[in-house]
Formats: structure tokens, C-alpha cells, sequence
């Protein structure tokens, strides 16, 4: 069985390069067909359309950092990564700072693992004190 450690380090590679805003990384890392489902809806995409979503998207990542990491490993060929995800990025000029629960499935094909599938929650925001 693969080691945690190694998912959890393709993960952070993946959102790294995401930071590096370097594509071919992030593409390599990538199914041939992928799905990620966040607030924005269910997207599809073969490589060559996440190359285009990322390079016209209107978000840069700058940071980010896990928590709570765990793997799961179904068969020995597919790995589920869940964590708590602290980042901050810039959308539209502004810089916005989230934190999220994700999970990413990674498969292994030709002796490689590949990110297949992606969600993120947003962490609900506390109710703001309104005891006026």
C-alpha cells in the first residue's frame, strides 16, 4: 500500500503549483478526465481545458496551509485525501483569505497517481453577536 505521506505530498505539490501559477505541473498531476465541484459548480475538464480555465481564471492562490490531513485508500490503486484548508488568494485586485474542507481522489495509472476528482466546502462563517 502507498504511504499517506506520499498523497499528501502530491496534494501540496499540486496546490503549490497552483501558487507558482505553473500550469504544466498542476496539468501533469491531472486524469485525462477530471471533475472538481466547489461553490462555483460541477466543472469537467480534460487537460486542455484546465490549462485554458487556469490561465483565464480571475483568482491567483498565494497561500495556503493544511490541517487535519488524513488518506484513505479504497483499493490499492485509488487514495482519498480529506483536510481543512486555510488559503489566500486574490480575486478581482482583492486579496480574500477562506477556509475550506476538501477532498481530492487520486488514481493510479501506469504506476502514477493522478488527481481524478476535487471538492471544497467552505467552512460556514459564525453568526455575527447580535445581542444590540
Amino acid at each position: 500500500m502507498t504511504d499517506p505521506d506520499e498523497i499528501l505530498a502530491l496534494e501540496a505539490k499540486f496546490w503549490q503549483a497552483m501558487c507558482d501559477e505553473d500550469i504544466g505541473s498542476a496539468v501533469a498531476m491531472l486524469d485525462e478526465q477530471a471533475a472538481v465541484a466547489g461553490m462555483r459548480g460541477i466543472h469537467h475538464f480534460d487537460h486542455e481545458s484546465y490549462r485554458k480555465m487556469a490561465e483565464e481564471g480571475g483568482a491567483k492562490l498565494i497561500s495556503f496551509k493544511f490541517a487535519d490531513e488524513k488518506v484513505l485508500f479504497p483499493t490499492p490503486d485509488v487514495a482519498i485525501a480529506t483536510y481543512t484548508v486555510d488559503q489566500t488568494f486574490e480575486m478581482n485586485g482583492k486579496q480574500q483569505q477562506m477556509t475550506s474542507f476538501d477532498t481530492t481522489t487520486w488514481v493510479k495509472k501506469n504506476g502514477s497517481w493522478l488527481a481524478s476528482a476535487h471538492t471544497e466546502t467552505p467552512k460556514p462563517q459564525a453568526p455575527e453577536d447580535n445581542n444590540d
